[in-house]
Formats: structure tokens, sequence, C-alpha cells
């Protein structure tokens, strides 16, 4: 697809700082090096000498012999260079530069295309713009307050609400670990405050630490970013951003402002990610038969069938917080 050119610029910044990062960090060992094994600086200078003379033996048509001999003395100071960087604990490459992406070196490109790893930061950066991420504060697994959930058996459950967000919090966080762009998608239901955006988020920020391009936000906003790229208010892409990112997730579903337009941008978003298989996250305080009555079939039925559910339980925490503090 093609990128916004702050995007653009953005990755290209970053590729510029981790091949420099690289290169300074080479400069940085060479000098340590050299300083603790001063042989070290008499081996290169004896190697850069031998290359002149390598050439002017070849010029004037010298001895084939004497090549021979000063290669034979290259390749003694090679493996003298090599003992003594182990026995500094280094291997014999690391006066080079060790850089992110060996195959293009941090430059972006390899064998005259792009690499992989200039199209993983362009998608990255064009993720972090369009999402929520940026802009809050990113939960984690380890936050979550199990000890606000009732340890009372519930018949309908079976067990107690909190044995059962402790299965809903381990498997979210075994998803976050195992996550790959053929993961299922989710579907977290459940009352308000029952802890579906911090788990949401946690998830979502495991998977954009592990690498992987990350959109988050409440349905709302990115409808409205669809709506400006429709009618040409704004930078366009949104949409095959959103429906082609490695992972979406959709916070409160159900609370945007219902019309026909959000309603279809909705649809194909989810439409295309179910179609090619990419995984999504919803979160929603409406049950099946509320999601028929404001959706429709259509979106309703692609959801219900496409999605693994996940039912959160348990009162509104937030109030059970805010009660704690007038305490």
């Amino acid at each position: 697809m093609a990128y916004d050119s702050q995007v653009v610029r953005a990755a290209r910044e970053e590729l510029e700082r981790r091949r420099s990062a690289a290169e300074q960090r080479a400069i940085a060992l060479r000098e340590e090096l050299t300083v603790r094994f001063p042989r070290l600086r008499e081996i290169e200078k004896e190697l850069a000498a031998a290359l002149p003379q390598i050439t002017h033996i070849i010029l004037t048509k010298g001895d084939p012999a004497a090549i021979d001999e000063l290669q034979a003395q290259n390749l003694a100071l090679q493996e003298e260079m090599a003992g003594l960087l182990h026995t500094a604990g280094y291997a014999a490459d690391n006066f080079e530069p060790q850089y992110t992406c060996p195959h293009c070196e941090d430059t972006g490109y390899a064998d005259g295309k792009m690499c992989e790893c200039f199209r993983q930061l362009l998608q990255a950066e064009a993720c972090r713009r369009l999402s929520g991420l940026s802009a809050t504060k990113l939960t984690d697994f380890d936050s979550v307050e199990l000890k606000y959930y009732e340890n009372a058996v519930d018949p309908k459950l079976g067990i107690s609400p909190r044995r059962h967000m402790e299965n809903i919090v381990a498997g979210c966080r075994s998803y976050a670990m195992h996550f790959s762009p053929q993961s299922p998608s989710l579907l977290m239901t459940g009352p308000t405050g029952t802890g579906k955006t911090h788990l949401s988020l946690a998830i979502a920020r495991a998977v954009t630490e592990r690498g992987f391009g990350v959109v988050y936000g409440s349905v709302q906003p990115l409808v409205r970013r669809m709506e400006a790229d429709h009618f040409g208010r704004g930078e366009g892409g949104t949409e095959e951003q959103l429906a082609t990112c490695d992972l979406l997730v959709l916070d409160d579903l159900g609370m945007e402002f219902d019309s026909p337009f959000s309603r279809a941008c909705i649809y194909n978003i989810l439409n295309a990610r179910l179609l090619e298989g990419r995984p999504t996250i919803i979160s929603t305080n409406l049950g099946a038969a509320a999601l028929k009555e404001r959706y429709g079939d259509q979106i309703t039925s692609r959801i219900i069938g496409g999605f693994e559910p996940l039912l959160f339980v348990g009162k509104d925490i937030r109030q059970l917080r805010r009660r704690e503090a007038m305490v």
C-alpha cells in the first residue's frame, strides 16, 4: 500500500538511527579493545599495508610466490586477531557493524528491492499514527486486579467469577504471547467496567512489543477518520490500514454514533479481515441479541460466526474503586 510521506520519513529516520547506532557500537568496540590489546592495532596496520603490496606485485607482474606469501601472512594475522577477540569474549566479525537487519544492513533495500524490515517499519509507523495506542497509557496483564471479582461460586458459571476471570486473563496472556497474523479473532462481551478494555489494551501492548502492526481504538474515532477520507478531508488510506494491519482492536463497539455510513464501515472492515483471515479483537457491552438489533444480520453473523467469545463477568470495577477511595 502507499504510505503518507510522514510515515515514510519516520521509517527512514528509524533505519538511519539503527544503522548509525550499529556503526557507533563497532567504533566504540574497536577503540575499547585496541586499548586493552594494543596488538590489535598493530595487526590492523599490517593487514592494511599488505593490500598495496599485493597490488604492486600484480601490476608489475612480480613473483606470484610473493603474493602467496603475503596472503599466508594475512591469514595468520586474521587468525591471531580472531584469537585475541575470542579471549575478550567477542566474535571475529565484531569489528564490523552488527546491523539490526543483516540482509539490507539497515538501508531498507537489498538486491534492488525494498527489504522486509522497511515494510514492517512502514506498517508499524502507520499503525502507530492511526492507533489510539500512541495516546493511551497501555496496561499490562500483571496490573489486572482480580480481587475485585467475587470468589463465591456462581451457579451459572459453575465456578467463581474470580476463577472465571483468572482463566480469561490467562487465555489473553497466552493469545498475546503466541500471536501471529493467523491468530483467531476474539469477541469480548460483558457489562461495563469488567476489564474488557484493560485486557484488550494489554494484548495490544504485548503484540506491539513483539513487532506486529497493531491498530487500537474506539470505533467512533476510527469511523470519523474513514468518513474524512471518504469526503476528501483526510489523508486517505484509513480503511486499507484497518483492513490490513496485523491486529485490529475495536474497543466499545456499539457506543459509536449509529448511522448507515458507520454500519457500512464496520461491515467492510470486518468482512475484509475475515476473508483474509486477519485477527480482530472486539470489546462490547452488547450481547448477541443487542448486536443483531443494532447492526442487523450481516454484521452480527460475521461477528458471532467468526470470533471466539470471551464472556466477562463481575461488577463495575471503576465504581468499586471509587467506593474504596471514599472510605
